[in-house]
């Protein structure tokens, strides 16, 4: 009877251990599991990330991506949160722009001087709010370094519609946005909100083209609408070192 108690335990701490779907299940400094819940596998998305995916592997390691549309290190294998985004809903989110032109004197945001050490060249990158990017600044890259989300705007900052609502993009995660002296980023983790009530900030890249698409021709620096981590398969571009 001791016996069937222990396996059963033993059986219930596997399948705790296993990674949900969607979930991250590699990448540098990822103390988690390994290994995905039943029809899921774990793909690589890149040295920082991999992510459980739909497959019929359950269970094995990070496995290479095979659908790239990019170079191997584009992430094409999947994304999703380093701080626990489901896979079901997604999360209100504002958008912000940074880098060459905006009104801070910014430089050029698509360098690998990035939290990350690395941009995007094709492709639309975005910094992330640090309750998602997972450290804080001089930790070097978090855990959502490499993932993809795509971006739907609704709204301005005063919560009028834009003429573009509805416009979705896909961006990759290559820098952090960070908590301090922030109130955009500042959220108290995934539950928490900023002044317009958005679990997640992303501060688009402008040198990677990702404002201009998200925001339009409406002359807007401050979007709100949703956030849904998706499979870096529907990121188009290549990630630069």
């Amino acid at each position: 009877m001791y016996a069937s108690i222990l396996l059963l335990a033993a059986a219930a701490s596997t399948a705790v251990a296993q990674s949900a779907a969607y979930a991250q299940c590699g990448g540098t400094g990822f103390k988690g599991s390994t290994t995905c819940v039943s029809g899921y596998k774990c793909q690589v998305s890149n040295a920082y990330y991999s992510q459980c995916v739909p497959g019929s592997n359950g269970g094995s390691k990070p496995t290479p991506a095979t659908t790239a549309k990019s170079s191997p290190t584009a992430g094409s294998g999947g994304s999703g949160s380093g701080s626990g985004s489901s896979s079901g809903g997604g999360y209100k989110a504002s958008f912000t722009q940074y880098g060459a032109g905006d009104t801070f004197g910014s430089g050029n945001c698509n360098t690998a001087t990035t939290a990350c050490g690395f941009y995007t060249k094709p492709g639309y990158a975005a910094a992330v709010s640090q309750n998602e990017f997972g450290v804080g600044p001089g930790a070097g890259a978090g855990p959502a370094c490499g993932t993809c989300w795509k971006l739907t705007i609704e709204t301005d900052s005063s919560g009028k519609t834009v003429a573009n609502a509805g416009k979705s993009i896909v961006v990759q995660v290559t820098n952090l946005c960070p908590a301090s002296g922030n109130p955009l980023c500042s959220q108290n983790g995934l539950s928490g909100t900023n002044q317009y009530g958005a679990n997640l900030n992303f501060d688009l890249c402008i040198d990677s083209g990702a404002s201009a698409a998200l925001f339009g021709s409406d002359g807007i620096g401050l979007g709100v609408g949703t956030a849904q981590a998706v499979s870096c398969s529907q990121w188009s571009g290549s990630v630069v070192h």
